[in-house]
């Protein structure tokens, strides 16, 4: 198990799905944040969801609003709740622990690439990133994969059969793909 927090995004707008994606459910009859908690209990013994409130679980809410995932991270890494996080979206219902093995085996910060491409979640990142991160955001930039650039990383080169297994789920429609007609 790995000893450090695992984070959990849900302070997005969610446009496209058209209600708080963390509250979706899924065709297991679980809600997308129901279903990334249970992912998070398997890898760490402490996890935290960022940008809201979810009752039983230690919640960071964003400094700053409508400024996305690096406005997150910012809180997250000010929350002083670890040194280290696995930072991830509500969205992502097939991360399994074995997708991100890789990343947690780095040495600081780590990110995935997919066809030559940054991913922008998961990401592995330590509290010593605060002040660029406040820099980043202060600089009127909000891009997860600008912010990350910014960063001394690890980039690791995500394995094609793990792709599907960290995309993130924006719309009814993307879900509903993903799981069949039943989702």
């Amino acid at each position: 198990m790995w000893p450090h927090t695992v984070a959990i995004l849900i302070g997005g707008q969610s446009k496209r799905m058209g209600s708080p994606k963390h509250l979706v459910t899924l065709p297991s009859g679980q809600s997308m944040l129901e279903t990334m908690i249970a992912f998070a209990k398997k890898i760490s013994p402490t996890t935290v969801i960022v940008g809201g409130k979810v009752e039983g679980v230690r919640s960071v809410l964003d400094r700053r609003t409508l400024h996305g995932p690096v406005a997150g991270i910012e809180a997250l890494l000010a929350s002083e709740v670890d040194s280290q996080y696995l930072v991830v979206g509500c969205d992502m219902p097939y991360l399994q622990p074995i997708h991100v093995d890789p990343l947690l085996e780095c040495n600081g910060n780590a990110v995935f690439s997919f066809e030559n491409h940054t991913l922008g979640l998961p990401l592995k990142i330590h509290t010593d990133e605060l002040v660029h991160c406040t820099a980043y955001l202060d600089s009127g930039r909000k891009s997860i994969r600008g912010f990350i650039g910014k960063l001394p990383h690890t980039t690791v080169v995500l394995p094609d059969e793990f792709r599907n297994s960290v995309t993130s789920l924006n719309s009814k429609e993307e879900i509903s793909k993903s799981f069949g007609d039943n989702g």
